[in-house]
């Protein structure tokens, strides 16, 4: 009886130790009862129920009780059930010098190079996290009456977009401009330009139209999803990279007006 006892502990153990209990996207989680020793940044193997190796990942997160582990999945095709093994760890490995951060190289928290960051990344990174009041504000001078790209440097993206919208509305509005004009000079003459001008017309007023609907969609609906990303980002950067940034900012005035400004963040 004792042996039997024996072996169904010893059954339960293997069970349950370093099993993959939930896959999420790119990233597994790891119950880690009976574990040998893992640390953050160790390499480790996915084992199928044959023993054979089905994938490969990186340690990415311990639990504060060392028994759950976050591990991303490098390759392979990993299940629930499987059983994990390390196979190489940082605990003796010979750490390089880290890179200054004025290198533009410079290695985050999840051990991803900062120059691996898409262009995007990075300026939502150097512009920061846009504040209620910028988004409101900007959303409401995109919208109405202004355009023009204005809402969008109120919102700190004046050269990430708004520039577009400057562009498209003034170019949409001179030839408008230009197609009436010609209207203009048939009531003095007897010229039918105004006929032949409608295309100019109807381009003109079509294409400002669809440059301010655009305008104020993107004022709307970009920030908030920007945020989001910007707080991502800034919780995989160690404090080490922390970057001192300009941001326009709008403060309302006692007398019922309002200022613009230059906020400095660090």
């Amino acid at each position: 009886m004792k042996f039997i006892s024996v072996l169904i502990f010893l059954f339960s153990s293997i069970s349950f130790a370093q099993t993959v209990s939930r896959i999420q996207g790119t990233e597994a989680t790891i119950n880690l009862e009976g574990h040998e020793g893992l640390n953050v940044g160790d390499r480790v193997h996915f084992l199928n129920s044959q023993l054979s190796t089905a994938g490969e990942g990186e340690v990415l997160r311990l639990s504060a009780g060392g028994k759950k582990a976050l591990v991303k999945i490098v390759s392979g095709k990993v299940k629930t059930g499987m059983t994990l093994e390390k196979v190489s760890s940082t605990a003796n490995a010979v750490k390089e010098p880290s890179p200054s951060p004025s290198s533009g190289s410079a290695v985050r928290a999840d051990g991803i190079s900062y120059a691996s960051l898409s262009e995007s990344d990075r300026a939502i990174l150097e512009r920061g996290e846009i504040s209620q009041t910028r988004y409101v504000v900007g959303g409401i001078l995109a919208t109405y009456p202004l355009g023009l790209g204005i809402g969008h440097a109120v919102q700190g993206r004046y050269m990430e977009k708004g520039w577009i919208f400057t562009v498209g509305e003034l170019a949409s509005l001179m030839v408008l401009m230009a197609g009436f004009g010609d209207c203009v000079d048939d009531a003095w003459s007897s010229n039918n330009n105004c006929n032949n001008s409608g295309g100019l017309v109807f381009a003109g007023a079509f294409g400002f139209v669809g440059f301010r609907i655009w305008e104020a969609i993107d004022a709307w609906a970009t920030p908030p999803e920007q945020n989001r990303r910007y707080r991502e980002l800034k919780s995989r950067l160690p404090a080490s990279e922390d970057t001192i940034t300009f941001e326009p900012g709008f403060m309302p005035l006692a007398d019922g007006g309002g200022a613009l400004g230059l906020r400095l963040t660090f």
